[in-house]
């Protein structure tokens, strides 16, 4: 999550079941969000275990439909009231159908073509971070009105989604099924290992150069960031050393010009001419956690002008052109906002020395390129290393968002990240983003006008029923 965080330290594998305050003691963002982080494993671990990777409940009487039981009609898909838990995450919803569901994964103005055989109707869901730019009401405006925020927040996101389904999953069972056409979309998963450059073997510990170590003046959490899915040679990436936390409000656009809340809090915390920026809103966050490695995404930006006074800045080109998303930041009711990424992308040579260097994608679109061929470097000795493929034809698959953490520390040179048996950097899958999913039904063959049957796919779950009140001893259970 793109939060403001020294480092995220929750790992499951620790097994640690409290963090405990000591008197005298510095008190660090990243020791209380461990606690929320065991708290919160523990309770959805529970409640798996005691019921289940994706139940709902019948009520004591085992008669309640439940929440999100799929019905079709009218030539959409439509999800009941209710309650869900998926890997021990509350889910919870109001009647909708596909088209205005409260966070739609596509467009909701562009018509849904179902197939006419089965498919299936599942549920993603993940977590997002929201800052006061998304919901203004976390801000305490006795701060100041344009003043520091606080804490973030995390939300629960379920998204209603299909695909076509096909005989086996009677045979699979609609979990596995789901699974395996999941895996055959994203697996094997891209992994990457990070570390600080080190001096040449056999170097005299007198003749070390001056690059060895992380060099940078402050401590740095860096974030490494997919933006466009595929495979090494199509997938891009970006990276941040404040784990992309420099998140500034849009108020208007105007073409290229857009008009900010403000352009950050100081020099380290904001935007200056030259900076690479994405413009990000509710949607293109909804759209990105689509099952599917789409093959274009939006478009970073470069800043051209940087007004501090007007709090204006003014981009290489107009992203409310850009193909992907039109209208990408003029909507005030998608909460749009400018984030500032802290890569160089690659200079755009002229076309005599290099033809066709302006239509290169990645080139374009100011990103970088996924590359497996050895270590690429960020800043202030800082560098990366994305896993070789096992075989070519089992390449590995980077999705959209998958995003790795490195925290960077002044005090020791160090870039902190695993190491394997030989002491080498450790090639690890992303930190995030974690999606869960659950089956919740398989439509099937007509059963009338603009209707079809649908197998509930659900896992009920049946709440104990009230204990009888003994007559001899009023407000107590018999025995």
């Amino acid at each position: 999550m793109q939060g403001d965080f020294s480092r995220v330290t929750f790992d499951k594998d620790r097994r640690f079941s409290a963090v405990l305050a000591q008197q005298g003691r510095v008190q660090l963002d990243a020791d209380l969000n461990e606690q929320t982080a065991i708290l919160m494993h523990y309770m959805r671990t529970l409640v798996t275990d005691l019921f289940g990777p994706a139940v709902y409940s019948t009520g004591p009487d085992g008669n309640l439909a439940g929440g999100f039981k799929v019905a079709f009609e009218n030539g959409t898909f439509s999800v009941t009231r209710g309650r869900m838990y998926v890997d021990g995450i509350l889910c919870e919803c109001e009647p909708t159908d596909f088209r205005s569901q409260p966070d739609p994964p596509r467009d909701p103005e562009q018509a849904e073509k179902f197939p006419e055989g089965m498919f299936l109707v599942y549920l993603r869901v993940w977590e997002q971070l929201v800052t006061a730019a998304q919901e203004p009401s976390l801000r305490e405006v006795a701060l100041g009105l344009h003043g520091p925020d606080t804490s973030v927040r995390t939300r629960v996101v379920w998204q209603l989604d299909w695909m076509p389904a096909d005989p086996t999953i009677f045979s699979l069972k609609a979990g596995l099924f789901l699974k395996s056409k999941l895996d055959e979309r994203f697996e094997p998963r891209g992994t990457l290992a990070a570390g600080v450059t080190r001096p040449e073997e056999g170097a005299a510990p007198c003749d070390l150069p001056p690059e060895s170590g992380y060099r940078g003046p402050e401590n740095q959490l860096y974030r490494v960031e997919i933006h466009q899915g595929g495979t090494a040679g199509t997938a891009t990436f970006k990276w941040s050393r404040e784990n992309a936390s420099v998140v500034l409000p849009i108020r208007s656009a105007a073409g290229a010009t857009l008009e900010l809340e403000s352009l950050g809090r100081d020099g380290r915390l904001g935007v200056e001419a030259g900076d690479v920026v994405e413009i990000v809103d509710d949607a293109t966050v909804r759209r990105a956690a689509a099952d599917e490695i789409p093959g274009t995404h939006t478009s970073l930006y470069r800043v051209v002008e940087a007004d501090h006074t007007a709090r204006q800045v003014v981009l290489h080109a107009d992203p409310s052109q850009d193909h992907h998303q039109p209208g990408l930041g003029t909507d005030p009711a998608l909460h749009p906002v400018l984030r500032r990424w802290d890569h160089r992308p690659e200079p755009t040579q002229p076309k005599k020395a290099q033809e066709g260097a302006e239509e290169q994608p990645h080139v374009r679109r100011h990103t970088l390129l996924v590359e497996q061929n050895g270590w690429i470097d960020l800043e202030d000795g800082v560098r990366i290393r994305f896993g070789a493929d096992q075989d070519a034809k089992t390449p590995k698959k980077y999705r959209t968002g998958d995003h790795w953490l490195i925290p960077a520390r002044v005090v020791t040179g160090e870039a902190e990240w695993p190491k394997d048996e030989q002491g080498e950097p450790d090639q690890r899958e992303p930190h995030g983003v974690e999606y869960h999913y659950a089956p919740l039904g398989l439509v099937r063959d007509a059963a009338g006008e603009g209707k079809r049957n649908v197998s509930d796919l659900r896992t009920p779950f049946r709440q104990p029923a009230p204990q009888p009140m003994g007559p001899d001893q009023p407000g107590q259970p018999d025995q």
